[in-house]
């Protein structure tokens, strides 16, 4: 028997209408067809009483939480890269594991399997080579930049460059801070799922994120969580192939972020509305292991949130 799979929507799509209502907010994801829901780093403490009630009284299960939720008392809105563990800053490393924790509490607390997290960025302020790559690529905007060799070149030493620098620095820096929130990741039973990111600067990098993996699934429970419309974001800058991507990072993927992207890179659309081939990447997919959250940005229909997930089902 075909183990069923865990689908689930992020309740970013909900949040900004139902305010701090987390019970409503739930109420509404059941009744787009949804047994489970990520709660999302745009949830406020206000929210958390009217979840639980749910959670409680079986509306909706809780897959997964996307650090940092609830947001911290002191902002308002979603937060993921409030704090980063790429810090050379101890003081916002200290903040980092604190409210990292804190979701870990909360994750454990609402039975969830995961909590994806955001590492921050690259730490080298003075980037030529980036530069170099972002001015090429607007300055021949529309243009076929794949059969471009200088395009390639810029690109590949970029690549080089950045992979180099974040092995140096910033995944030493990320290796050690999730090492200290481990024991409590552990203690919760729940994953750690390092998310790619579409942001250039932004880590863990594609063209060597199964590094910073490798380090750490052996003595953390850290796996990857790839985000669909964030790699093909990538594709479309020249950067990464998503396929090539799935590939590095078969073995290790805990969990995923489902939503389209346009042949613009506007992403978080619903499924279906863009380019992304979802028959191929459903190729990577494993039922029994990974957990599958549709994250839709809030301007997509209500009828298109539902459709989203009967694709996504159509998939197994």
């Amino acid at each position: 028997m075909r183990a069923k799979p865990v689908i689930s929507l992020s309740t970013s799509y909900l949040q900004t209408k139902f305010g701090d209502d987390g019970y409503a907010m739930l109420c509404r994801a059941a009744e787009l067809g949804f047994e489970y829901v990520e709660l999302g780093h745009s949830t406020p403490n206000g929210a958390i009483e009217g979840i639980t009630k749910a959670v409680e009284e079986g509306v909706v299960k809780v897959s997964s939480l996307h650090n940092f939720c609830p947001i911290p008392p002191f902002v308002k809105g979603a937060t993921p890269n409030l704090f980063s563990p790429a810090t050379r800053s101890s003081i916002e490393s200290g903040q980092w594991i604190r409210h990292t924790e804190t979701t870990l509490e909360f994750a454990g607390k609402f039975g969830a399997r995961a909590v994806v997290c955001h590492l921050g960025e690259l730490s080298y302020f003075f980037r030529p080579l980036a530069a170099a790559f972002e001015k090429y690529r607007l300055e021949h905007d529309g243009e076929d930049l794949q059969s471009d060799l200088r395009f390639r070149w810029i690109t590949d030493k970029f690549k080089a460059d950045s992979a180099k620098r974040s092995e140096r620095r910033d995944y030493r820096r990320i290796e050690k801070n999730i090492r200290k929130i481990a024991p409590k990741a552990a203690e919760k039973g729940v994953i750690l799922g390092l998310e790619n990111r579409d942001g250039v600067s932004e880590l863990p990098l594609d063209w060597n994120f199964e590094k910073l993996v490798d380090k750490l699934k052996d003595d953390t429970p850290s796996r990857s969580w790839h985000d669909v419309g964030h790699s093909m974001r990538k594709e479309l800058l020249g950067l990464c192939k998503q396929e090539d991507l799935l590939e590095r990072t078969r073995g290790s993927i805990a969990g995923w972020h489902l939503h389209d992207c346009d042949e613009n890179g506007k992403d978080h659309i619903a499924v279906g509305a863009g380019i992304i081939n979802f028959k191929k990447i459903a190729e990577f997919f494993d039922a029994e292991n990974q957990i599958f959250t549709i994250e839709l940005n809030r301007s997509v229909r209500s009828a298109d949130a539902a459709d989203s997930l009967k694709r996504v089902q159509d998939l197994f």
